[in-house]
């Protein structure tokens, strides 16, 4: 009797436990998902992730999105413009085919451009396109 009984409290221990080891992530896509400790996976919210409006949410997707360097992309080079050597060329936004292609351009000393390019997915997902995207790009 005694062995039947630390046999349930174990298997009890062992299925109340296994849970510990889940993982949540987000999907390439923006949707949550569950990482099963036993190699499995299931999305937690069935729902399809919403997809961007237009252009102008591209931009604000990638002026919000967190900069490696301080704050917001957009807060890291508002501050890079309050240098008097640096000039404003404003944001541009275009179509592609899975998305926007979005663009920081800089003028630098009145003569060098400074290019900062993200793609941002349909569903709002930011990915630096160029090296100084990347540089600031969390």
């Amino acid at each position: 009797m005694k062995t039947i009984l630390t046999l349930i409290i174990i298997s009890f221990a062992l299925s109340s436990t296994s849970f510990a080891d889940d993982i949540s992530a987000t999907a390439i896509d923006g949707r949550d998902v569950i990482l099963h400790d036993n190699g499995t996976w299931e999305f937690t919210n069935l729902e399809e992730p919403a997809e961007l409006s237009g252009p102008e949410q591209a931009e604000e997707c990638v002026k919000n999105h967190p900069s490696s360097r301080e704050g917001t992309v957009d807060y890291y080079l508002t501050k890079k413009i309050e240098n008097k050597s640096v000039e404003d060329l404003g944001w541009q936004v275009s179509p592609v085919e899975d998305g926007f292609e979005v663009e920081r351009l800089l003028l630098v000393s009145k003569k060098m451009k400074s290019k900062y390019r993200w793609h941002v997915n349909k569903t709002g997902k930011v990915t630096p396109l160029n090296i100084k995207a990347s540089g600031i790009t969390e």
